[in-house]
Protein backbone atom coordinates (compact mmCIF):
# COMPACT_ATOMS: atom_id res chain seq x y z
CA UNK A 1 0.00 0.00 0.00
CA UNK A 2 1.18 3.71 -0.95
CA UNK A 3 0.72 5.90 0.87
CA UNK A 4 0.22 9.89 0.72
CA UNK A 5 -0.21 12.29 3.11
CA UNK A 6 -3.64 14.83 2.89
CA UNK A 7 -0.55 16.92 3.47
CA UNK A 8 1.51 16.23 0.58
CA UNK A 9 -1.73 16.36 -1.50
CA UNK A 10 -2.18 20.35 -0.72
CA UNK A 11 1.71 21.31 -1.29
CA UNK A 12 1.55 19.29 -4.80
CA UNK A 13 -1.61 18.97 -6.38
CA UNK A 14 -0.26 17.40 -9.12
CA UNK A 15 -0.47 14.11 -6.98
CA UNK A 16 -4.19 13.69 -7.93
CA UNK A 17 -3.05 13.07 -11.39
CA UNK A 18 -1.02 9.56 -9.83
CA UNK A 19 -4.06 8.67 -7.88
CA UNK A 20 -6.01 8.40 -10.86
CA UNK A 21 -4.06 6.34 -12.85
CA UNK A 22 -4.67 4.00 -10.11
CA UNK A 23 -8.64 4.14 -10.29
CA UNK A 24 -7.49 3.91 -13.96
CA UNK A 25 -5.57 0.64 -13.82
CA UNK A 26 -8.06 -0.96 -11.72
CA UNK A 27 -6.45 0.01 -8.48
CA UNK A 28 -8.32 0.64 -5.00
CA UNK A 29 -7.89 3.95 -3.07
CA UNK A 30 -8.60 4.74 0.28
CA UNK A 31 -9.79 8.04 0.88
CA UNK A 32 -10.91 10.20 3.84
CA UNK A 33 -14.46 11.43 3.34
CA UNK A 34 -15.41 14.09 6.04
CA UNK A 35 -16.13 11.66 8.97
CA UNK A 36 -14.56 8.18 7.64
CA UNK A 37 -12.42 6.72 5.16
CA UNK A 38 -14.09 5.26 2.16
CA UNK A 39 -12.19 3.17 -0.45
CA UNK A 40 -13.11 4.14 -4.38
CA UNK A 41 -12.73 1.70 -7.11
CA UNK A 42 -13.69 2.80 -10.95
CA UNK A 43 -17.49 1.89 -11.60
CA UNK A 44 -16.79 0.77 -14.91
CA UNK A 45 -14.52 -1.56 -14.03
CA UNK A 46 -15.55 -4.71 -13.20
CA UNK A 47 -12.38 -5.93 -12.16
CA UNK A 48 -12.29 -2.86 -9.71
CA UNK A 49 -15.55 -3.62 -8.54
CA UNK A 50 -14.95 -7.47 -7.55
CA UNK A 51 -11.46 -6.21 -5.80
CA UNK A 52 -13.87 -3.53 -3.72
CA UNK A 53 -15.98 -6.02 -2.82
CA UNK A 54 -13.51 -8.96 -1.59
CA UNK A 55 -11.27 -6.47 0.07
CA UNK A 56 -13.87 -5.80 2.06
CA UNK A 57 -14.72 -9.38 2.84
CA UNK A 58 -18.25 -9.67 2.02
CA UNK A 59 -20.27 -12.31 0.43
CA UNK A 60 -23.58 -10.41 -0.07
CA UNK A 61 -23.73 -7.80 -2.92
CA UNK A 62 -22.08 -4.90 -2.98
CA UNK A 63 -22.46 -1.19 -1.46
CA UNK A 64 -24.13 0.96 -4.02
CA UNK A 65 -22.79 4.32 -3.14
CA UNK A 66 -21.38 6.59 -6.18
CA UNK A 67 -19.81 9.32 -6.32
CA UNK A 68 -19.40 11.56 -9.92
CA UNK A 69 -17.62 14.53 -10.50
CA UNK A 70 -20.08 16.25 -12.78
CA UNK A 71 -23.79 15.87 -13.92
CA UNK A 72 -22.61 14.89 -17.40
CA UNK A 73 -21.29 12.22 -15.69
CA UNK A 74 -24.62 11.65 -13.52
CA UNK A 75 -26.69 10.97 -16.75
CA UNK A 76 -24.36 8.10 -17.82
CA UNK A 77 -24.88 6.32 -14.63
CA UNK A 78 -28.45 6.36 -14.03
CA UNK A 79 -31.39 5.56 -15.78
CA UNK A 80 -32.84 9.10 -15.80
CA UNK A 81 -32.87 11.96 -13.24
CA UNK A 82 -36.50 12.73 -12.57
CA UNK A 83 -37.39 16.82 -12.88
CA UNK A 84 -37.86 17.15 -8.99
CA UNK A 85 -33.89 16.44 -8.76
CA UNK A 86 -32.42 19.18 -11.09
CA UNK A 87 -33.54 22.15 -7.78
CA UNK A 88 -32.01 19.94 -5.25
CA UNK A 89 -28.65 19.28 -7.49
CA UNK A 90 -28.53 22.94 -7.54
CA UNK A 91 -29.09 23.72 -4.11
CA UNK A 92 -27.03 21.07 -2.49
CA UNK A 93 -24.25 19.93 -4.83
CA UNK A 94 -21.55 19.18 -4.71
CA UNK A 95 -22.60 18.43 -0.82
CA UNK A 96 -23.64 16.35 1.08
CA UNK A 97 -26.82 14.91 -0.73
CA UNK A 98 -27.24 11.39 -1.52
CA UNK A 99 -30.31 10.30 -4.46
CA UNK A 100 -31.23 6.86 -4.64
CA UNK A 101 -31.44 6.77 -8.73
CA UNK A 102 -32.00 3.80 -10.83
CA UNK A 103 -28.57 2.79 -12.34
CA UNK A 104 -28.23 2.69 -16.23
CA UNK A 105 -28.49 -0.32 -18.54
CA UNK A 106 -25.57 0.51 -19.96
CA UNK A 107 -23.45 0.15 -16.86
CA UNK A 108 -21.16 -3.27 -17.04
CA UNK A 109 -23.20 -6.26 -16.89
CA UNK A 110 -21.29 -7.86 -14.19
CA UNK A 111 -21.16 -4.73 -12.41
CA UNK A 112 -24.41 -4.23 -12.18
CA UNK A 113 -25.06 -8.11 -10.78
CA UNK A 114 -22.29 -7.49 -8.24
CA UNK A 115 -23.55 -4.27 -6.92
CA UNK A 116 -27.54 -6.58 -6.77
CA UNK A 117 -29.12 -4.25 -9.25
CA UNK A 118 -29.46 -6.60 -11.86
CA UNK A 119 -33.28 -6.68 -11.93
CA UNK A 120 -34.32 -3.85 -9.17
CA UNK A 121 -32.95 -1.63 -6.56
CA UNK A 122 -31.26 1.53 -7.16
CA UNK A 123 -27.58 2.79 -6.80
CA UNK A 124 -26.90 6.11 -4.55
CA UNK A 125 -24.86 9.00 -6.19
CA UNK A 126 -23.97 12.69 -5.53
CA UNK A 127 -21.13 14.87 -6.38
CA UNK A 128 -19.42 14.89 -3.04
CA UNK A 129 -18.32 17.51 -1.35
CA UNK A 130 -14.90 20.24 -1.75
CA UNK A 131 -12.20 18.91 -0.41
CA UNK A 132 -10.23 15.65 -1.28
CA UNK A 133 -13.24 13.70 -2.69
CA UNK A 134 -14.62 15.94 -5.17
CA UNK A 135 -10.50 16.45 -6.30
CA UNK A 136 -10.35 13.08 -6.23
CA UNK A 137 -13.40 12.06 -8.50
CA UNK A 138 -12.72 15.52 -10.37
CA UNK A 139 -9.16 14.25 -11.53
CA UNK A 140 -10.18 10.34 -12.26
CA UNK A 141 -13.07 12.58 -14.83
CA UNK A 142 -15.15 8.90 -14.31
CA UNK A 143 -17.79 7.25 -11.92
CA UNK A 144 -16.48 5.47 -8.73
CA UNK A 145 -17.46 3.37 -6.59
CA UNK A 146 -17.19 4.21 -2.91
CA UNK A 147 -17.70 1.64 0.48
CA UNK A 148 -16.50 2.68 4.01
CA UNK A 149 -13.23 1.21 4.64
CA UNK A 150 -13.85 -1.37 7.15
CA UNK A 151 -14.31 -4.86 6.87
CA UNK A 152 -17.50 -6.42 7.00
CA UNK A 153 -19.62 -6.58 10.29
CA UNK A 154 -16.52 -4.69 11.68
CA UNK A 155 -15.65 -0.73 12.49
CA UNK A 156 -13.21 1.38 12.53
CA UNK A 157 -13.28 3.59 9.00
CA UNK A 158 -12.25 6.65 10.95
CA UNK A 159 -8.75 5.54 12.12
CA UNK A 160 -6.04 4.90 9.84
CA UNK A 161 -4.02 2.59 11.70
CA UNK A 162 -7.15 0.14 11.81
CA UNK A 163 -6.99 1.04 8.02
CA UNK A 164 -3.14 -0.02 7.06
CA UNK A 165 -4.14 -3.08 9.54
CA UNK A 166 -6.89 -4.56 7.46
CA UNK A 167 -6.19 -2.82 4.41
CA UNK A 168 -2.72 -3.05 3.60
CA UNK A 169 -2.17 -5.75 1.13
CA UNK A 170 -5.70 -5.16 -1.12
CA UNK A 171 -5.67 -1.39 -0.96
CA UNK A 172 -3.06 0.25 -3.54
CA UNK A 173 -2.72 3.47 -2.12
CA UNK A 174 -4.34 5.38 1.09
CA UNK A 175 -4.50 9.29 1.33
CA UNK A 176 -3.61 9.69 5.01
CA UNK A 177 -5.66 12.62 6.64
CA UNK A 178 -5.23 11.11 9.95
CA UNK A 179 -8.05 9.89 12.51
CA UNK A 180 -11.66 11.48 11.65
CA UNK A 181 -13.90 12.69 13.69
CA UNK A 182 -17.46 12.28 13.98
CA UNK A 183 -19.77 14.29 11.69
CA UNK A 184 -23.44 13.57 10.19
CA UNK A 185 -23.57 11.70 7.72
CA UNK A 186 -24.98 12.79 4.06
CA UNK A 187 -28.39 12.76 3.77
CA UNK A 188 -30.55 10.16 1.55
CA UNK A 189 -33.08 10.90 -0.17
CA UNK A 190 -35.77 8.25 -2.99
CA UNK A 191 -36.88 10.04 -5.85
CA UNK A 192 -39.74 8.19 -7.22
CA UNK A 193 -41.30 11.18 -10.36
CA UNK A 194 -42.51 14.05 -8.35
CA UNK A 195 -42.61 12.88 -4.78
CA UNK A 196 -39.45 12.48 -2.44
CA UNK A 197 -38.62 10.50 0.49
CA UNK A 198 -35.69 11.26 2.99
CA UNK A 199 -34.61 7.70 3.50
CA UNK A 200 -32.08 8.91 6.05
CA UNK A 201 -31.10 12.79 7.41
CA UNK A 202 -27.98 13.47 8.12
CA UNK A 203 -26.11 17.01 7.66
CA UNK A 204 -28.72 18.75 5.41
CA UNK A 205 -31.82 18.62 7.08
CA UNK A 206 -35.15 17.08 5.87
CA UNK A 207 -36.85 20.67 6.15
CA UNK A 208 -34.28 22.05 3.89
CA UNK A 209 -34.39 20.00 1.17
CA UNK A 210 -38.50 19.82 1.18
CA UNK A 211 -38.46 23.77 1.12
CA UNK A 212 -36.32 23.80 -2.00
CA UNK A 213 -38.93 21.31 -3.73
CA UNK A 214 -41.93 23.75 -2.22
CA UNK A 215 -39.85 26.77 -3.87
CA UNK A 216 -39.62 25.16 -7.05
CA UNK A 217 -36.39 26.41 -7.63
CA UNK A 218 -35.31 26.64 -11.50
CA UNK A 219 -32.43 24.71 -12.54
CA UNK A 220 -29.76 27.56 -13.50
CA UNK A 221 -28.82 28.75 -16.64
CA UNK A 222 -26.05 26.41 -18.86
Amino acid sequence: MRIISAQALDADPGLYGEIAQVLSGDGLVCFPCRRQYSIAASLLSEVAVMRLVQSKRRSEKAPALVFVPDRKTLSEVVESVPASAVPLIDAFWPGQLTMMLEPSAELPSKVLKTLGQKKLGKIGVRIPSPGIPLRLVEAFGGPVLTSSANLSRKTGSHSVSNIRKAFSHTVDLLIDAGDLQPEAPSTVVELVGDSLQVVREGGIPAESILEILRRGVQPAAG
